[in-house]
């Protein structure tokens, strides 16, 4: 058995890792103006402090300072202890599948990272241990993301926007077609205002991911329930609260109690729109239709807007059929698609600095309504519908890294 060791050590090896450091210290040179003596300088002090080059650029450090700075090292630190959770995660899980013992799952898994930057979890979820290193190369993992944001998406103040709910609403709400506000600095009078003639509102904390907080209120018709209701609100967590989308009549049929959503992830490339990859999302009986919340997930054609393949769920297990409604998946036509993309070039022709964008969007009966952006989209999505057939999407961003 050869040690991990011997996974970093040979000349060839040796070579990928000083290309890529040189890559990084090429970027940081681009992005501050910096010769490259001051820019290996500012970084080898970080390096010192136990932060790859990698984390320096993913974190732009060199544009902070203060109390940005301190939190950025403090989410460098956390993200640094959920690799080494995951990478001890998904060897034993390789291990068991492949057969392996964990020593040799985690050998593997190092020497995949160098050849095609996967992390521990894209190597258990794209099976890699049954592929060639060469067969690694053709899939669209976490390293090739964080180079493609590395080009893409360089305004931290527009990504910072993008992340806060409540700052998202004000740049991008003309494309919400729905009533919205913040449950602070709200009198109750404006509240009655807001929500006259409102049955429901959806409230998401402002900072909230993956659905998590995300509430549900019926709005009472007496002034004495709405009363209660807006201090209820008020006493919350600061979230954006929003009146409830009427999805169109065929996404209810496929679940009724959520919201299906499309996920469409454009990037804008000298102001010409490419539509990259979707997906509808699909609750499952609750509230939200992401897959960390329990919802499936299928991929669609981003020219014609239908579902390409089966549904899967976050274990992968794949459905014909929805769960619930028993409505089939493959083959359903998202109503509306044309609005849907006129939407999503709309939304990202209003950024400056940021051009990759995952939009969730709702399909309505009479066009579409932009829910929000997300600057680091989930590429399982683009990726896990093809691992049955052993095939790889890099193909499709490779025009986009150089």
């Amino acid at each position: 058995m050869k040690s991990i060791n011997y996974y970093i050590k040979t000349k060839e090896r040796r070579k990928i890792l000083s290309e890529r450091k040189e890559s990084y210290l090429d970027y940081v040179c681009q992005q501050t103006g910096w010769n490259r003596d001051k820019a290996k300088s500012e970084m080898d002090k970080y390096l010192e402090q136990g932060v790859s080059y990698r984390f320096y650029v993913k974190k732009r450090l060199w544009s902070r300072s203060g109390k940005k700075l301190e939190s950025s090292l403090a989410n460098i630190r956390k993200d640094s202890r959920y690799d080494k959770t995951s990478m001890k995660k998904h060897a034993r899980l390789v291990a068991e599948e492949s057969g392996w013992s964990q020593k040799k799952a985690k050998e593997k898994i190092f020497e995949s990272n160098l050849y095609t930057e996967c992390s521990p979890r894209d190597y258990y979820q794209f099976r890699f241990w049954e592929k060639s290193i060469e067969e690694q190369k053709q899939y669209y993992t976490k390293g090739t993301v964080e180079r493609m944001i590395m080009k893409y998406n360089t305004n931290p103040d527009e990504v910072a926007m993008i992340r806060n709910k409540e700052k998202f609403a004000k740049v991008f709400g003309d494309l919400f077609h729905r009533v919205w506000f913040s449950n602070r600095k709200l009198t109750f009078e404006e509240f009655l205002q807001k929500t006259e003639n409102l049955t429901s509102l959806i409230c998401k904390p402002i900072f909230g991911t993956h659905g998590e907080g995300v509430e549900k209120f019926d709005i009472p018709k007496d002034l004495d329930g709405k009363r209660q209701l807006y201090d209820l609100l008020m006493s919350k967590p600061k979230s954006l609260c929003e009146e409830l989308i009427i999805q169109h009549h065929a996404l209810a049929e496929i679940c009724k109690t959520s919201v299906n959503t499309v996920r469409l992830v454009t990037i804008l490339d000298n102001d010409e729109i490419h539509y990259m990859y979707s997906v509808l999302r699909m609750g499952t009986g609750g509230l939200i239709d992401g897959y960390e919340g329990g919802g499936i997930f299928a991929p669609v054609d981003v020219t014609t807007g239908m579902i390409c393949k089966d549904g899967l769920d976050l274990d992968s297990k794949t459905y014909k059929v929805h769960p619930v409604s028993q409505k089939p998946i493959n083959g359903f036509q998202i109503p509306n698609w044309d609005k849907v993309l006129q939407l999503a070039e709309t939304a990202a022709r209003k950024l400056t600095g940021v051009h990759m964008v995952g939009w969730d969007i709702a399909v309505t009966e009479t066009g579409a309504s932009l829910i929000e952006g997300n600057s680091e989209s989930n590429y399982q999505f683009a990726q896990l519908p093809y691992i049955p057939e052993g095939k790889g999407v890099r193909y499709k961003f490779e025009p986009f890294l150089e």
